[in-house]
Order: structure tokens, then C-alpha cells, then sequence
């Protein structure tokens, strides 16, 4: 198929070998790439009872059909496995410049498994792979491992990269492209340190990127690129960064605050917003390949205790998470703080909130000195969260870091007592930093039945309540009233299925609001040959999320596991979501109905299976029932 290479890259850490895996056509068809394709990959080739840091666990990174385009918002792929933080299946997705270069370099994807026995490095140029020895990069942090890396080989190579973090299997570590761009959540980067595989290493010699209707693609490329390049909310995030809105969802209750104990404080708005980080600390901006938008910050602090060199600045969920969530308003310890988690190769949405846990469990006397080694924690005090906290949980030194390296949850319920109760999360995996009180009750509902666990981008959610899109072609033009809990589950239904495509298209959310469902199909028939209809695109995602729904059946989850933890439904004490309550067992009962999922197992009927071809895969999860 165009579009594709045909090719994923399979790599064997025991032994050493590596070779080739090759999609059938009706893989590439029924899954597109990404986040559906890899879940594919893992249900044929996997191991189902083998733990996530265990040698026969796989890493899988899978690109989409459009990398390689010179589209905005096209460079995003997904890396996915058993998730070390939650047990479960789990995918993640990054932007950058990787993408585009493995798809250039004659790939789809890299399949990883085994482990070596010593820090490797995989090195892949064109068809040509080499593993090769790295000690010398073991405990380095992800800045000097690039820098050195691209010193070795050349700045044009490409890098992911593990930090301390990842090593030191920390279960909520990530990955990073070119010590920017991060695979952030569920923990893949300690999956990648379980196999002592440092970093990997990528360069094509040709930018060769072949399409199916090359002069029609061409249009409508030129036509999205010129749209990204004129919209006006994505200005908005080009001027700003991601936390351009942060001051308004402050307002309407979104961002949360100590914990999600509060959902207004006034005066965190105007001080975290990304108005205030582009006049403060804003040298200039950075796009991932090819893009229009150029969201990311590079920053830079001359002076203060948090003073930072010229490098990657924080996104929104990096500076709610060590901000507003932590006590803070010091916009300069945010942008720190998101420095140190890069560079050590931590996720921050789940460090902060397990930072923010571990505030709140020492605060009720569920943590005391001889749990914290005699640091004492207080709201809003960065710098002992960033000078002593972060690195023992990325260190897992003594007994505080080696709690805290585990995720809010386990260390729960190592600390026992009521700890428990004011953990924030969804199937074991941190909340992102949008409070579904005040962003949205259908967030609530999607955090909860997501197959990673909460998560803001695994569906539009969260821009379909906030009325920023809009898609009559699918009977999809509902107004949304985000605090209510009126049609959610039917917007959910589009949600998931659209996100399902996002995430397998590997398509940034962002410049995703400009492009129309007819345009969506008409790219996948025009770099694809797909050959869709709107039905058939729509079916594929449904295809898709039904899939992640029975590998997490193989996995245990069921059900009962789609909730979030009490915090989030119990209703607000101030600000605008004050007293309203989630009907959340209702939206549940309803998303179930319309998706005809079992009410015990969680997973699709067998009608369901039927209609989206999906017998071969239930019977590999479930055995032969057909």
C-alpha cells in the first residue's frame, strides 16, 4: 500500500539479531498505523502473561500513515506495550522529527523485545542496523546523551533517548525525541531501560515519501497548511504555547489546584498563563516536522533560583502539574521543574500528581518524617520538590524514592490508611491536568472507559466540550454544556471513535479541529488508497477502540475498572462548578448501551464483534468461540 512502507523493523535485544515484520494489507486497512496497529501487532506476537519489565515484553513504535507528509500536525507517532504503572495496555504519542525520518528511512515501526545484557544502543541507517555498546551513556541524563549522540554521529540523526528515570525503572518514566519531544505517559520509558536499550539512533539518506494520488494529495495538503497557517485559534497557540488558555480555564474550573482540592484561584491565572511565559521567558518558538503552529516553548531564565539556559520550555499540563496542582504560581519554577523531569526522564503529568499526593499525604499525617527521610513538604515550596523530589524519585534513592517511583496508586496503597482516597486517576494512570468538574463532565466519562486510563488526548473530548468542533457529517453539531452531563455519552460515542483515528493516523489534536471529516477521508484515500467512505473510516476507528477494549479484557480490566477515583465526582467547593454533580453512573450506563458493551466484561458483543470483523482477534483473546 502507498503510504506505507511495508516494513516494520524487529529487533531481538537477547540475542541480537534483527529482521523484518510485515503488516498484511487488511492490518494496515482495519488499522491503520499508530496506536491501532501496534495493539494488532501486540495481540499476534505478544505475551500476555509476561510482567512489563519483563525480557519477553514488547516495545512497539508505530508510525502513521501520513509521516513523512509535509502536513501540519503529521509527525506524531505512538509507542506502546504493557504499561509498567498500570499493568494494562498502554500507547503514547509523540511529536518531533523522529517520525517522518524512520518513515524515510524505509520503516513503519520498530518492534522491540528481549533485553541485552548491557546499556545498548540501536543504531539504524536506511536498512542498515547496528546494536552497539554504551556503557559510558548509562546514568547520563537525556540532555549529554543527546548532545554526545549527535556529537558521535551527526546533529541531522535523529534520537530517542532514556534518562536516569528509565534506568532506574521508574514506573511512570518516559522517552524523549532530541530532548524534547516526550512518549510521556503510562511509563514506556522504564519498559525501554528493562531492556537496557539507552537510546536509538536514526538517519535516511533520501526524504522519499511515496502517496497513492500524489496530485490530489498535493491540493489538499497545500489547502490545510494554508489553513493552520490562518486559523485563528491556532494562532492563538502559535503566540502562546499550549497554556495560551490557561487564565480562562482557570475560570470555568478546568485547571486543577492542590491536588484538585480547589478548582479556582484567581490570582495563579494571569501569573501561569502563556501570555505571561512569551513576555517573561520566551526566546523563540519550535514546531515538530513540518508543522504551522509551532506550539513549543524554548525558554530561558537569567537569574532567580530557577535560572535556566536557553532549551525546551513547559507545555500547559507541565505547568498546571508544577504549578496550580502543587501550591505554586512561580512560572519560573514550572519551567525548572519541567527541565529537570526532561532531562531525568520523567513524565510530569504523573510526577507532578504523585508529588501533589505525597503534599497531601503528609499533610493528613499518612506520611511522616521517617517516611520522607526528614524532608518536610508543604504546599508550594519548589524548591524542595525539585531540588530534593524529583531526583530521589528518578534516582529511586532511599525509601522516599523508591515509594514515590512507583505512581501515586501503589504508593498508596503501600502507605495504607485514607491515602487512597485522594489519589486522582483513571485505571491507575495519573489524571492529566483538566478537571472534568470544570472542563467538562464527559471528560469524566472518558477518562474512565480510555483503555490506558485517564487521559485528555485519547479522544477530542475536551474539544468538543468546549464547542471548538463541530461535525454535522457524522451527526455530531450538539451544543455541549460542560457542566452538565446532558449528551455526553453520545458525544462520547464520536469521541472515541475519532480519537481511535487520531491516535492511529498519529495526527496532532491540535491542527486536527481544521480539518473537516470529508477531508479526513479524502487523506487517507489519497496517501493510503484506502478507498473509504465516511462510514468506513468511522467503522475503523470504532474497529479500533474495540480492539484496545479486548486486549485489556486478556488483561483483567473490566467494568468495574472504568471509573475514575472519587476526587473527580465529588462536587466542587468553589469556583464555577461549585456543588454541581457528575451524573457519572448514568453516562456510563448510556455510553454502554449505545456502544453494546457487556455490563460485567466491559467488552463488545458479539454482534459487535461480527459487524466490525473482529472474530480472529476476540478468539485470540478469549480463545475459539466461533
Amino acid at each position: 500500500m502507498k503510504g506505507y512502507s511495508g516494513r516494520f523493523l524487529k529487533v531481538d535485544l537477547t540475542s541480537g539479531s534483527t529482521g523484518f515484520y510485515e503488516p498484511t494489507h487488511d492490518h494496515y486497512r482495519n488499522f491503520i498505523g499508530g496506536a491501532g496497529l501496534a495493539a494488532r501487532i501486540f495481540l499476534e506476537n505478544g505475551d500476555f502473561e509476561a510482567d512489563a519489565l519483563a525480557p519477553e515484553s514488547l516495545l512497539i513504535f508505530s508510525l502513521g500513515p501520513f509521516a513523512g507528509l509535509h502536513l501540519s500536525g503529521s509527525s506524531r507517532f505512538s509507542a506502546a506495550a504493557r504499561s509498567p504503572l498500570t499493568g494494562h495496555w498502554a500507547d503514547s504519542s509523540c511529536g518531533g522529527n523522529f517520525a517522518p525520518e524512520l518513515r524515510y528511512a524505509g520503516f513503519d515501526g520498530i518492534i522491540v523485545s528481549g533485553a541485552a545484557d548491557y546499556p545498548s544502543l540501536l543504531v539504524i541507517k536506511d536498512l542498515s542496523v547496528k546494536i552497539e555498546s554504551c556503557q559510558e551513556l548509562w546514568g547520563q541524563g537525556i540532555e549529554s546523551t543527546t548532545s554526545i549522540l549527535k556529537h558521535r554521529f551527526g546533529q541531522s540523526f535523529k534520537t530517542l533517548a532514556i534518562g536516569p528515570a528509565g534506568e532506574n525503572l521508574v514506573k511512570f518514566a518516559c522517552i524523549m525525541n532530541d530532548g524534547h519531544s516526550a512518549f510521556g505517559r503510562t511509563g514506556l520509558g522504564a519498559v525501554m531501560g528493562s531492556k537496557k536499550l539507552k537510546a536509538i539512533v536514526l538517519k535516511a539518506s533520501k526524504k522519499t515519501f511515496y502517496v497513492h494520488d500524489p496530485e490530489n494529495c498535493k491540493r489538499l495538503v497545500s489547502d490545510l497548511n494554508n489553513r493552520a497557517r490562518e486559523s485563528v485559534t491556532l494562532g492563538v497557540m502559535r503566540e502562546n504555547g499550549t497554556a495560551s488558555n490557561l487564565e480562562g480555564g482557570v475560570h470555568l474550573g478546568d485547571v486543577p489546584i492542590r491536588n484538585f482540592t480547589s478548582n479556582f484561584w484567581e490570582e495563579m491565572a494571569e501569573a501561569l498563563t502563556g501570555s505571561t511565559l512569551s513576555e517573561k521567558y520566551l526566546i523563540r518558538r519550535a514546531n515538530c516536522a513540518f508543522c504551522n503552529v509551532a506550539c513549543k516553548r524554548v525558554v530561558q531564565i537569567d537569574d532567580g533560583p530557577f535560572a535556566l539556559s536557553k532549551g525546551p520550555g513547559p507545555e500547559y499540563e507541565t505547568i498546571a502539574a508544577f504549578g496550580s496542582l502543587l501550591g505554586s504560581m512561580d512560572l519560573a519554577a514550572t519551567c525548572k521543574a519541567g527541565r529537570v523531569c526532561n532531562d531525568l526522564g520523567l513524565d510530569t503529568i504523573s510526577c507532578g500528581s504523585t508529588i501533589a499526593w505525597a503534599i497531601e499525604a503528609f499533610e493528613k499525617g499518612d506520611l511522616g518524617l521517617s517516611d520522607t527521610a526528614g524532608l518536610k513538604f508543604k504546599w508550594g515550596d519548589m524548591r524542595t520538590i525539585i531540588e530534593n523530589l524529583i531526583p530521589l524519585i528518578a534516582l529511586r534513592k532511599g525509601k522516599l524514592g523508591r515509594l514515590l517511583a512507583e505512581g501515586s496508586v501503589s504508593a498508596a496503597k503501600r502507605t495504607g490508611g485514607d491515602s487512597n482516597s485522594y489519589t486522582v486517576h483513571a485505571k491507575g494512570l495519573e489524571a492529566p491536568m483538566h478537571d472534568p468538574r470544570g472542563g467538562g463532565h464527559g471528560l469524566a466519562l472518558t477518562y474512565a472507559i480510555s483503555h490506558r486510563g485517564a487521559c485528555h488526548v485519547f479522544s477530542p473530548m475536551l474539544f468538543m466540550e468546549m464547542g471548538a468542533c463541530y461535525y454535522p457529517e457524522i451527526g455530531f453539531d450538539l451544543e455541549l454544556d460542560p457542566m452538565s452531563s446532558d449528551n455526553k455519552p453520545e458525544a462520547a460515542v464520536v469521541a472515541v471513535t475519532l480519537g481511535a483515528l487520531e491516535n492511529s493516523a498519529c495526527m496532532c489534536q491540535f491542527a486536527d479541529r481544521e480539518i473537516t471529516i470529508p477531508e479526513w477521508v479524502e487523506l487517507f484515500n489519497y496517501v493510503a488508497g484506502m478507498n473509504w467512505d465516511i462510514e468506513d473510516m468511522m467503522k475503523t476507528g470504532r474497529r479500533i477502540f474495540y480492539l484496545q477494549r479486548l486486549i485489556n479484557h486478556r488483561f483483567g480490566i473490566g467494568a468495574k475498572d472504568d471509573v475514575v477515583s472519587r476526587r473527580l465526582l465529588a462536587p466542587a467547593t468553589d469556583g464555577a462548578p461549585e456543588g454541581i454533580e457528575i451524573n457519572f453512573a448514568e453516562m456510563k450506563r448510556r455510553f454502554y448501551e449505545l456502544m453494546d458493551l457487556d455490563s460485567i466484561s466491559g467488552s463488545p458483543s458479539l454482534q459487535v464483534i461480527m459487524d466490525h470483523d473482529l472474530a480472529i482477534e476476540k478468539s485470540r483473546v478469549m480463545g475459539d468461540l466461533f
